[in-house]
């Protein structure tokens, strides 16, 4: 069995390749790792959490036993919390790793793992690496959980009053609770649940939050926060003139953001409208991080601010780490992951969130004033995806032929360059751009496309679909 970790941890599906037996030989290589590293990042212990999964408690109950097993003193969550207050939690307890058991934003049949180190970041790749080495590698060692609780090695805990501090110290929360926007929060039955609405609680802000109970079928539909997903959301934003719907995934630490009238913001341009935000009203300064599949309007803004620009390949892992190295005050994944100098090296959905909402607060606009302005600065980008599910067949004959004879146009517009960073990705001279990648978690050929003129979006989408079609069909021939 060959387990194998994605662009944010393992994640498969659950009573197939996700089970009992199979996490805790996963975290037995968790442990085989840190016991490895020595003492380099803190003492023998690590917290573990979970989201509102099905399940998802007994799995992170069978990573405290084989922990706790082999030496290690467990913190373990008391109910279904946010990834990033297993971030927090390493982070102020000073340890060197964290465990979260959560398939993130995957469908309801998925369940997984996620890694944090000591800063409170995702797993860096020699991390994963190291662990993904040990897997299978010794036999597991296991207690069982009374036994763990009784002798000491794991301690219940709620982690979130700690979590809910470090998002009120990083935010302005006098002028947001001074502001009289109208908030949409859509938790999606996921572990956000009534948390933002809880925060903004006491101030001049109404805030409704839908879905905030917990189902582990998320309502028959993926958790990912993502505008074909969020019908209810956008027809709530246009029903009550809202001013903001903020949208979390399944644990909470990536975003989707609605405007007024029900108007979906792309995780790019978000994080555009932070970044202004950031050099503007708190004069912060720093390098900004985007990964290869998100918006031109960052490469804009960059330039007109004068920062410098870093491009990574997909994952937060590639984010976290050059946060850890260098100078970066924003940087971001078009997936909703955004991390914030200040805060944590770490995507948080609900911190991000509540940044936007400080943006309008402090300025005074609304989020369509916002992004009026931004366009003047950085001219209209329209950006659109599409997920292809293909068998691992089809997908080798897609990225072999996109390897050796890349199309030399699209859609009428001359290729200037093409970017292997992440998968291949076709640059027009126009500043159009397709991308083909896999996805790191789930048998998916994703497609984005972006140009500055909306009538060629569809164009670029419908190319990237026959491309890979034809590809299947001479596959199959």
């Amino acid at each position: 069995m060959a387990i194998k970790f994605g662009t944010e941890g393992w994640r498969a599906i659950m009573a197939e390749e996700f089970t009992a037996d199979n996490v805790r030989i996963v975290t037995q290589a968790i442990a085989d790792h840190l016991l490895a590293q020595g003492s380099a990042h803190g003492p023998r212990a690590m917290t573990v959490g979970h989201d509102t999964r099905f399940l998802s408690d007994h799995f992170a109950r069978a990573v405290a036993e084989v922990l706790a097993a082999n030496g290690i003193q467990v913190v373990l969550t008391d109910r279904a919390v946010p990834t990033c207050a297993v971030s927090r939690a390493v982070l102020s307890r000073k340890q060197p790793l964290g465990v979260m058991v959560t398939a993130s934003h995957n469908p309801a049949i998925y369940n997984g793992i996620k890694v944090k180190e000591w800063f409170g970041g995702s797993a860096n790749p020699d991390s994963v690496e190291s662990i993904e080495r040990r897997i299978g590698q010794t036999p597991v060692k296991r207690i069982s959980f009374e036994a763990a609780q009784h002798a000491g090695p794991v301690t219940m805990a709620n982690l979130l009053p700690d979590f809910l501090k470090g998002i009120k110290a990083f935010l302005d929360f006098k002028a947001i609770k001074r502001s009289r926007f109208t908030v949409l929060v859509e938790s999606m039955h996921g572990a956000g649940g009534r948390l933002i609405e809880g925060l903004l609680e006491g101030g001049q802000c109404r805030v409704q939050t839908l879905h905030p109970d917990p189902d582990a079928r998320f309502g028959g539909r993926a958790p990912e926060p993502i505008a074909a997903n969020l019908g209810e959301l956008i027809a709530t934003m246009k029903r009550t003139k809202a001013n903001l719907g903020i949208a979390n995934d399944g644990d909470a630490d990536r975003l989707g953001i609605i405007g007024p009238g029900g108007v979906w913001l792309n995780p790019g341009q978000v994080m555009c409208v932070l970044l202004l935000h950031l050099v503007r009203h708190r004069k912060a300064s720093g390098a900004v991080v985007k990964t290869v599949s998100n918006t031109m309007m960052i490469n804009r803004l960059v330039g007109t601010l004068g920062l410098r620009l870093i491009e990574v390949p997909v994952g937060f892992k590639h984010v976290a780490k050059l946060m850890l190295e260098d100078d970066v005050l924003v940087g971001g994944e078009e997936s909703g992951g955004i991390g914030v100098k200040g805060y944590m090296p770490e995507r948080d959905g609900l911190l991000t969130g509540l940044l936007a909402l400080e943006a309008m607060a402090v300025s005074r606009k609304t989020l369509s004033q916002l992004m009026a302005e931004l366009e003047a600065m950085c001219g209209s980008w329209h950006y659109g995806r599409r997920d292809l599910h293909l068998k691992m067949e089809q997908v080798d004959a897609l990225f072999a032929r996109l390897h050796s004879t890349p199309p030399d146009q699209l859609a009428g517009v001359p290729v200037s360059h093409v970017n292997r960073l992440d998968g291949v990705k076709l640059i027009g001279r126009d500043e159009s751009w397709l991308l083909f990648r896999r996805s790191g978690t789930e048998p998916i050929v994703r497609i984005y496309a972006e140009t500055p003129r909306r009538p060629r979006l569809s164009q670029l989408l419908n190319l990237g679909v026959r491309l890979a079609a034809g590809d299947i069909a001479s596959a199959l021939a």
